[in-house]
């Protein structure tokens, strides 16, 4: 029999691999061993101005941009996008586009499997619909212009509160078939523009609204484009440097062609030209997100590119707002839950950003663990969502009393059906604190367009977690960045590997532990997610003193970065992380998966695979 000891190393012997660690290639490495950049030499980092960077990925977008238009202006055709042709996707009906097909599940579904899901009301609903139009009750020239939304149905049917699957789009067209008018942008980009379509980017589009309110940041993120070829241009800050890509401008359309729905002889085209007119005209027709201006198209098409650049739109469905500020800025940022803000009044001058330096975004309470699946929202804010700050503001009333308020925009831009969306509560629109004097002095009008103001005690209990992304302004801030690959051990503890800098004046530095961005490359991440702390001290000074200990947000989170921002005096400084695994045993071996997309969607495979060796290759081998 086995000592004790013998036991225990036995039980562990089950778990613990020779050979431990992630898959870091799907494919061989020659085979795309001309798209990766240049490496730095081990042991070093570069130092460079935050805008060099952006100033490369935005001139390759321009040429990239101006070959495209010398090819269209050659052939005599419009751009297609054939890295991210939705509409070839479309009508082969493969749906890489629209979400991962390789193993993962998705809020969408093919038209197949949305029959399967009908709910008998519904189509006890539908007999009944059918029933009033052959009653003569509607005139015969309006019968083809209505239409049945299976989907919105489930939904008010469903007696248990229960989300229906999402009906896949109608259609795929053009701008020019879409807008009468189409403009990229029409009177600058604004806030109010934003309205969130049948994906779950909230956070996305949160980030993008709290943009509009900070001039230039979205005019650097469009760098080029050209509506006659249908090609625009766009960059995105990935994994510590600046990206481009380019997009076509066909977009997602919620209901089908008129030839595809009817088979009514229509001998003049009125009833087509009517019925594209309520169905498939301006901004209201698209599937995803969307401009309230029914002819500016900037927001549906950054959208896209935003989706293209993570492989479809299903990977970008779920996130942090304060990560897409840092991906349409390059700015870093810092979340928190409010409870656990110490000084909520240096919260507050940070919120009246003065100087433009921070832009914000907050996130409602999630629904608790036993609570009804009807219970969605709280006070008129639905749960688990994400909200745009646009501007804080403290002024004083009739009194001479000083009030705090700040507004925040709800990217939905619109009450749903059940009237929830925007807060109800006192400051809310129509409440009793509006007068005279407050509407005149805030410029305020009532609305249902998603703002909202709210009292500052109010917003502190009201959300959950807050994000402070700082903004680098110029060529003031010098930015370095070392990645490297570490072990990561079962026992929770400070490692041996560290990151050391030298400042040679006192100054504020920034400091950021990031992982790779794992949504570029959604269902080959692994079975084990990673949450990450750091301690920084001055070398030489006792370890135990620490400067700054950055964790993260919330025990258990797994974000793809922390950081904290410190003022420093001159000398040598390390920081030392801490990296916590937490594996999912539901989630297979990654070589069983890549097996089956191989076989099942190559494709797919091909284009998540590259996205995964290419972040990959950004660390240096350690062997």
């Amino acid at each position: 029999m086995a000592n004790p000891q013998g036991l225990i190393a036995s039980f562990w012997d089950q778990f613990i691999i020779k050979y431990p660690g992630r898959v870091t290639s799907i494919f061989p490495p020659h085979l795309y061993a001309n798209l990766l950049p240049e490496k730095t030499p081990e042991g070093s980092s570069r130092s460079t101005s935050v805008s060099t960077s952006y100033e490369a990925a935005a001139a390759e977008c321009r040429r990239r941009v101006e070959r495209i238009v010398k090819q269209c202006d050659r052939t005599n055709e419009k751009f297609i996008d054939l890295d991210f042709d939705i509409e070839a996707d479309f009508e082969r009906r493969n749906w890489n586009c629209m979400r991962n097909t390789m193993f993962l599940t998705s809020d969408w579904i093919t038209e197949d499997e949305f029959n399967e899901h009908r709910h008998p009301d519904v189509e006890a609903l539908r007999g009944a619909f059918q029933t009033v139009l052959k009653s003569g009750i509607i005139r015969d020239n309006e019968k083809d212009l209505l239409t049945v939304d299976a989907a919105a149905l489930f939904a008010s049917l469903n007696g248990k509160g229960g989300k229906p699957p999402r009906k896949p789009p109608g259609a795929v067209h053009r701008v020019d078939y879409l807008y009468e008018n189409p403009s990229f942008v029409v009177d600058g980009f604004g806030s109010s523009d934003v309205q969130q379509g049948s994906n779950g980017d909230c956070w996305f589009l949160a980030a993008v609204s709290s943009l509009c309110s900070t001039g230039g940041v979205l005019e650097k993120v469009c760098v080029a484009r050209n509506e006659e070829c249908g090609v625009y241009g766009f960059v995105f800050f990935r994994d510590g440097e600046w990206i481009s890509t380019v997009v076509d401008d066909n977009l997602y359309l919620r209901y089908e062609d008129f030839d595809d729905i009817s088979e009514v002889y229509d001998e003049t085209g009125e009833k087509e030209a009517q019925y594209r007119e309520r169905a498939q005209t301006g901004s209201k027709a698209l599937y995803f997100a969307k401009c309230s201006e029914q002819n500016e198209m900037w927001l549906p098409l950054l959208e896209k590119a935003y989706a293209k650049v993570h492989g479809d739109y299903s990977a970008i469905s779920g996130g942090c707002s304060g990560e897409a500020v840092e991906d349409l800025t390059g700015g870093i940022t810092t979340s928190a839950r409010l409870t656990t803000i110490r000084s909520k009044e240096k919260l507050w001058k940070e919120l009246l950003n003065p100087d433009k330096e921070f832009i914000f975004s907050v996130s409602s309470h999630r629904l608790t663990m036993g609570a009804s699946s009807d219970d969605t929202a709280r006070r008129g804010l639905p749960l688990g969502h994400a909200y745009s700050i646009l501007r804080a503001i403290e002024e004083k009333d009739e009194d001479g009393k000083e009030v705090r308020l700040v507004l925040i925009r709800n990217p939905w831009g619109a009450r749903d059906g059940g009237g929830n969306g925007e807060w109800n509560g006192p400051w809310s629109d129509g409440s009793r604190e509006w007068n005279s004097y407050w509407l005149q002095k805030l410029n305020h009008q009532f609305g249902d367009d998603g703002v909202f103001w709210i009292s500052y005690q109010d917003f502190l209990r009201r959300f959950k977690m807050i994000s402070r992304t700082r903004l680098f302004h110029g060529d003031n801030w010098q930015v370095a960045q070392k990645w490297a690959a570490v072990a990561v051990p079962w026992v929770s503890t400070y490692l041996n590997t560290k990151f050391q800098f030298t400042l040679t004046k006192a100054d504020t530095v920034v400091i950021v532990l990031s992982q790779l961005d794992t949504r570029y490359f959604r269902g080959l991440e692994g079975s084990y997610m990673f949450e990450l702390h750091f301690l920084l001290h001055r070398v030489g000074d006792d370890p135990e003193e620490y400067i700054v200990r950055a964790k993260a947000s919330a025990v258990g989170s797994t974000h793809r970065s922390i950081s904290a921002e410190t003022a420093l005096e001159p000398g040598t400084y390390e920081v030392v992380p801490k990296i916590l695994a937490h594996r999912d045993p539901n989630e297979p071996p990654l070589g069983v998966l890549v097996r089956k997309a191989a076989e099942s969607n190559p494709a797919k495979l091909r284009q998540l695979g590259l996205n995964h060796d290419v972040a990959q290759a950004k660390v240096l081998d350690e062997d």
